[in-house]
């Protein structure tokens, strides 16, 4: 017989136990998984197990996960059981990993069409078509003029235009603009010159023929009047002609051989000068003489007796008399006598004989009279003009009387220079001396020598009058009569000095000059700006302004276009009618017309300012050029509507 035996055994569910008893078999986040006859704990993804197999240890996957290219400056942030990436710009963070923003792709209009877009790595660079330069994320028109790079003529004038240049041949050369050759102006009409046409490189010049001078205008000829400079270096007389000039000389010369000089004509050898008697040459001309007793006729050549006063007053010098016996008689006025050949008159010197001409002093003989004089330190007297009276300087005043040059003799108390007054000491600050040493003071001085300054105010706080109602003040005062009290150093930020060195202070100033600034803020700091002062905040790092109210940004990078603002985090606020990652893109159409004013078609065209439409309630962000306005409303009006971007809020 056979006893069967059966034994039942029941797995414990451990995971299930623990929920009921509090007593948990795994700990922290791990999973709890019941096995026959056990369990087992397992971890999430971003754990691992710990060695007591029971609880999970956090993955810190930033010390190994290469997703976030920390290489490129992103960062990696570890967070319970997985990571995140904060990515720079250029970058967007897809999760797990920051990827690189294709910028060509989303904005290919980023390099305004002046350029191939190329993406890099975080970035993206323009590839600037000829004509063009830029910084690798814009491009701009090169001026191939300014910087040198351009093909034109050294005779060529560069222009720059937008994407290219072009070369001009300069005024006097034709060409191309890349080649330029000289014209020769000269070779049609003479370069309209009236003389004579000289060719020169890009131009030509008109010169003129000896004795003529170029016109302003650089063409025509005027003649030179050579007599007006230097008389033309004529001796005597010049005398313009067209183109040059002549010399000739006055009666008496004749021309030399060298055309400019004149020589003088001596008459006395061609025929005596037809003299009667004796002839003498003079510059340009001559003179007949004739001996005694004979006189020059009026034709001033013939030698005739005299027997009349009629000619040439009978040869006398002064007067003319005939006697009774035919004879003529010549006699001289007062302080003349008769000559040797009792026709002439010779001064009298009054001053040779012994009576000095009546002189007092000096006698001076002149023709026909005599003056007298006097020697130094003395001067003719009015009333009698032969005595001579002393001169003093100064002269003698105060009834002093000049005795001898430059000596008076003065009354008493007037023993000064001139018989002036003298003070001793002398009288100070334009005092004037009187007599017996009396000084006469100007108005604020007294005393014996105007010394003493007179103060109307008396001078208060130890203060000394020094000058007409001039206090001079002790250290501690100051003002007109030293009333004022001083602080050393100065009362501050509005305080009043109210006493020496003694200060009242306003506005909760404080301190012995009010120096203490009061920490009080009328308006409150912002954003955990702390006030230290009379108004003024200490702003927490990243907020500015007066009181702290303004967030700091850093600039993006790259830069916002058309406008935009840069918003915190690197991104752009884009203005209306722009949009993209860097509002790059221009969103708004421009209406042109083709053939007629009637119809009008859409034309893909950017522009970069912002404008509104007319009165028809839509937005048009166009800047509008000629008469565009004019013919969008026309446009609109015969039925071809385009819808502009609605205003933001509207």
């Amino acid at each position: 017989m056979h006893v069967c035996i059966f034994s039942f055994f029941t797995d414990v569910d451990e995971c299930a136990l623990a929920a009921v008893t509090g007593l948990q078999a795994c700990q922290g986040d791990a999973e709890c998984k019941n096995t026959h006859g056990s369990f087992t704990c397992s971890c999430p993804s971003g754990y691992v197990m710990a060695l007591n197999g029971k609880s999970c240890i956090d993955v810190d996957e930033c010390s190994f996960e290469e997703l976030c290219r920390r290489e490129l400056g992103n960062v990696c942030v570890n967070t319970p059981g997985s990571f995140l990436c904060q990515c720079q710009p250029g970058f967007r963070a897809q999760a797990p990993a920051c990827v690189d923003v294709d910028e060509c792709a989303e904005s290919p209009a980023v390099c305004d069409g002046q350029g191939v877009c190329e993406n890099t790595l975080g970035s993206y660079k323009c590839v600037c078509r000829p004509g063009y330069r830029g910084n690798g994320t814009h491009c701009e028109d090169e001026n191939e003029c300014a910087s040198g790079v351009h093909r034109c003529d050294t005779n060529a004038r560069c222009g720059n235009i937008i994407g290219s240049y072009f070369c001009q041949c300069y005024q006097g050369f034709n060409g191309d603009g890349r080649s330029c050759f000289d014209v020769d102006e000269c070779a049609v009409n003479n370069g309209h010159c009236e003389h004579n046409c000289s060719n020169e490189l890009g131009a030509y010049s008109c010169q003129c023929a000896s004795g003529y001078q170029l016109n302003q205008d650089g063409h025509n000829c005027t003649d030179v009047d050579e007599c007006v400079a230097l008389n033309g270096t004529c001796g005597h007389i010049c005398i313009n002609t067209q183109g040059s000039f002549q010399c000739s000389c006055r009666p008496g010369y004749q021309l030399h051989i060298d055309g400019h000089t004149c020589v003088d004509i001596d008459e006395c050898k061609l025929q005596n000068g037809g003299c009667s008697h004796t002839c003498s040459n003079s510059p340009g001309g001559h003179a007949c003489h004739c001996p005694s007793p004979l006189l020059l006729d009026t034709d001033n050549l013939t030698c005739s007796n005299v027997t009349s006063c009629k000619l040439r007053n009978g040869g006398c010098d002064h007067a003319c008399t005939v006697r009774a016996d035919g004879q003529v008689q010549c006699s001289c006025q007062a302080g003349w006598e008769l000559g040797k050949d009792l026709r002439s008159c010779v001064d009298m010197n009054e001053c040779k004989d012994f009576t000095n001409g009546g002189c007092e002093q000096l006698c001076v003989n002149h023709p026909g009279g005599f003056n007298c004089t006097c020697r130094k330190g003395y001067t003719v007297r009015t009333d009698d003009l032969t005595k001579c009276q002393p001169v003093c300087d100064p002269p003698c005043h105060n009834y002093g009387e000049c005795v001898a040059p430059n000596t008076c003799d003065c009354p008493p108390g007037y023993p000064g220079l001139g018989c002036s007054a003298m003070c001793s000491p002398p009288c100070a600050h334009g005092g004037t001396c009187m007599r017996w040493n009396k000084c006469l003071c100007p108005p604020g001085w007294t005393g014996p020598g105007c010394h003493t300054a007179v103060c109307e105010l008396p001078c208060a706080n130890g203060g000394r009058c020094v000058g007409p109602d001039t206090c001079q003040c002790p250290s501690d005062y100051t003002g007109p009569q030293c009333l004022l009290p001083l602080c050393t150093p100065a009362c501050q930020n509005g305080g009043r000095c109210v006493d020496v060195n003694k200060c009242i202070c306003v506005d909760g100033w404080k301190g012995a000059r009010c120096q203490i600034e009061p920490v009080q803020c009328q308006k409150p700091c912002k954003n955990g700006g702390v006030c230290v002062g009379l108004n003024r905040c200490r702003c927490a790092k990243g907020f500015t302004g007066n009181i702290c109210e303004t967030a700091v940004t850093t600039p993006c990078v790259p830069p916002c276009q058309h406008g935009a603002t840069c918003s915190p985090h690197n991104t752009c606020t884009c203005p209306e009618g722009t949009a993209g990652l860097r509002c790059e893109k221009l969103t708004c159409p421009v209406v042109t017309t083709v053939v007629s004013m009637a119809r009008a078609v859409r034309k893909a065209f950017r522009e970069s300012y912002v404008d509104r439409c007319g009165p028809l309630g839509v937005q048009l962000c166009t800047k509008y050029r000629i008469n565009q306005a004019r013919v969008y409303l026309q446009a609109y009006r015969v039925g071809y509507k385009i819808q502009c971007p609605e205003r933001k809020g509207r």
